[in-house]
Order: structure tokens, then sequence, then C-alpha cells
């Protein structure tokens, strides 16, 4: 019933997929406007197809009480399909639908393994970009891995 009334109270704006929290703790900052929440054993947030878990969320709300960003701290966790990001921390922004992992992310996709510094996720796109990416790309049976483009020379 909390986790119900919780998914009313955080939705996303109308023109937005609404986003849920379920938490087996909450506590609200009204002076501060935002929103922690803490799991046992974790908290889940999701927005369309998109799961992001942690230990720990801390939610900036706007003047009607909307998630505009989170904060995810430990065992963060994103799955999105057969793509799995793990890291130490995250951020989702609303108004971008892009969530942030930094500290040792990991790009997991079958069996491609990805790690880098910072992964941005834009959810609306679904595509994710691994700044300084090193790792292994295995393509699934039937696809083909993307080819480098060559560099055009500018006279």
């Amino acid at each position: 019933m909390i986790a119900a009334w919780l998914s009313l109270a955080l939705s996303a704006a109308p023109a937005s997929p609404p986003v849920t929290v379920t938490a087996e703790e909450v506590q609200y900052l009204y002076k501060e406007g935002k929103v922690v929440f803490t799991g046992k054993p974790l908290v889940t947030l999701t927005r369309e197809d998109a799961t992001l878990t942690c230990r720990k969320l801390v939610a900036e709300n706007d003047g009607d009480g909307k998630i505009q960003r989170a904060t995810c701290s430990g065992d963060v966790r994103l799955v999105r399909g057969t793509r799995i990001v793990t890291c130490e921390s995250a951020v989702y922004e609303e108004r971008t639908a892009r969530v942030t992992c930094t500290g040792n992310p990991v790009l997991k996709d079958g069996d491609s393994v990805l790690r880098g510094e910072v992964l941005a996720y834009d959810l609306r796109e679904d595509r994710a970009t691994l700044t300084s990416a090193k790792g292994t790309l295995v393509p699934k049976p039937g696809e083909e891995l993307p080819r480098p483009r060559k560099k055009e020379s500018t006279p």
C-alpha cells in the first residue's frame, strides 16, 4: 500500500513516464525539499522498463513533490533489458531522462563487459556513453559489432 502511494506522490510530470520508488523506510526532509529512501536490502526506482536499485536514494523534488533528481549510493545497479550497469553512485535526472554512473562503472550486455570512468545512460534514446572505456565487446548471435568510422580529413 505504501509503495502505491509513493508511486502517485513521486510520479514525473504527465508528459513523462511515471517514476516509482519502493523502499523499506522513507524520511521526508520538508525544509530541504528532499526525500531519503533506504532499503533493507535495496531501494528501487523504476521508470518504464529501466530499474535502478541501491541501498540509499536521496530524491530532490519540485514544488509538487515530483522527483527532479535522485542520487543513489551503495550497491548501485541499473538494469534495462539485457544491459546491466553497476557502479558506486548514480544520479537520475528527470529533465534529461539520464542516469549518470560514477565510481568504477561497469556495463554488461550479454558477454560484453566494459569498464570506464563515467557512464551516462540516456533512457529516452536507449544509449549508453562510457568515457575511458576498456573491455571486451562480444557480438550477440547474428549481430555484428559496429565498425569504426574513418575520420574525414579537412583540407
